[in-house]
């Protein structure tokens, strides 16, 4: 039996029923050579509420699937959903429905993506890579970690990763008291990770880590705020204990600031600004970093093409849910960016400014609350490997 979580072999034994049944729908649908449990659940460090004997895992079971061929996003998508109800729950992801209440049964899911098997040996410098080769456990077949190469997460993953908390933590701030309590601790830990991989490409300290509690001892050790390192300390002993946080509003805005100083201390150190607000990181996420956010993933030659097909995917999904949006096809900036900008200034109460950006984008902008956590929940959700 596999460690899936800090709480003993109890809820592993509930976790691994759940995987069980997940493999019989997928094995089911799909010819795969491997099935591989990556996120909190892979790491051995998954959210667990345990209430009356009652064993609820939150949030995601995230898995990949090797296989010989590719396969159709919406379908694999359906087979996620349907994987869900095997295991009764509800399927949804929180960010794709932003204006619902969340409730921790409706929107468990899970989170399954194909890699076939002849990408393997060149799959991206992620993050996300990493934790497959390094944070994970394979569930089923055959074990092809081996298989995957050696990579330097860079600095672009940190920015990534920032933008996506930021996103969560706006859409948790006047929600369901549970969801907020989660993207409070998920601000933190992956912070954690963001700090680590920018120190790993410009200080040299050459360390990182798959699991939280590694990244939090290295993180400990940093010149870093004291209140800083002791928010990642306690974040990382929420994963054991994911109670609702007392004082939650408080919290909710403390953990604003620090994703906030953590993203100004990334991106004026990574494109050599001197001046640090809001609207000059703004700009110069606008002109600045399409230059440079892609390189580490493609040959310089491509990087112009690549944004566009990024933008072209994104326009597709969009135009599919009758969202008709124009703009960002005269535009080579890959549109994920210049989403990211209104969001950010809107969270830290630039409201004018990130109208403006936004309108780069559409000119329905309002209610712009909604509007930014819309059209960035599509951007997040891509399934791009």
């Amino acid at each position: 039996m596999g460690v899936y979580s800090y709480h003993g072999s109890n809820v592993d034994r509930f976790i691994e029923e759940d995987l069980s049944k997940i493999k019989s729908v997928v094995l089911d649908a799909i010819k795969v050579k491997s099935i591989i449990l990556v996120g909190g659940f892979g790491k051995g460090e998954g959210l667990v509420d345990i209430k009356k004997n009652k064993i609820t895992p939150l949030n995601d079971y995230d898995l990949y699937l090797i296989t010989d061929k590719n396969y159709n996003d919406k379908y694999i998508e359906d087979l996620g959903v349907k994987c869900s109800k095997a295991i009764g729950r509800g399927g949804l992801d929180f960010v794709e429905n932003p204006g619902e209440t969340y409730d921790e049964n409706k929107f468990f899911h899970v989170d399954l993506r194909v890699i076939p098997y002849k990408k393997l040996r060149k799959l991206l410098p992620t993050q996300r890579t990493y934790e497959i080769k390094y944070g994970s456990k394979v569930i089923y077949g055959e074990d092809v970690r081996n298989l995957i190469p050696d990579v330097k997460v860079p600095v672009s993953e940190a920015i990534r990763i920032l933008f996506n908390k930021m996103d969560h933590l706006l859409l948790a701030k006047d929600n369901h008291s549970r969801i907020k309590s989660i993207y409070i601790s998920k601000s933190y830990t992956d912070l954690c990770s963001a700090l680590l991989i920018f120190e790993n490409n410009y200080n040299t300290i050459n360390k990182f880590s798959a699991t939280y509690s590694e990244r939090n001892k290295i993180f400990q050790e940093l010149n870093f705020p004291k209140e800083l390192k002791k928010k990642v300390d306690w974040a990382n002993k929420f994963r054991a204990n994911p109670k609702i946080i007392k004082d939650i509003d408080k919290e909710w805005e403390q953990a604003k600031y620090w994703v906030g100083y953590s993203f100004k201390y990334i991106i004026a150190k990574h494109l050599k600004l001197e001046n640090d607000s809001w609207d000059a990181i703004a700009n110069a996420l606008y002109n600045k970093l399409p230059y440079v956010y892609f390189t580490p993933y493609i040959k310089n030659k491509y990087l112009f093409p690549l944004q566009y097909y990024l933008t072209l995917r994104y326009i597709r999904k969009c135009w599919s849910l009758n969202e008709k949006l124009i703009k960002p096809l005269f535009s080579w900036k890959d549109v994920g960016i210049k989403l990211a900008i209104p969001l950010i200034l809107y969270l830290y109460g630039e409201e004018r400014q990130a109208e403006f950006y936004l309108k780069k984008i559409t000119n329905n902008v309002k209610p712009l609350k909604e509007r930014l956590l819309k059209l960035y929940g599509l951007y997040y959700l891509q399934k791009i490997i």
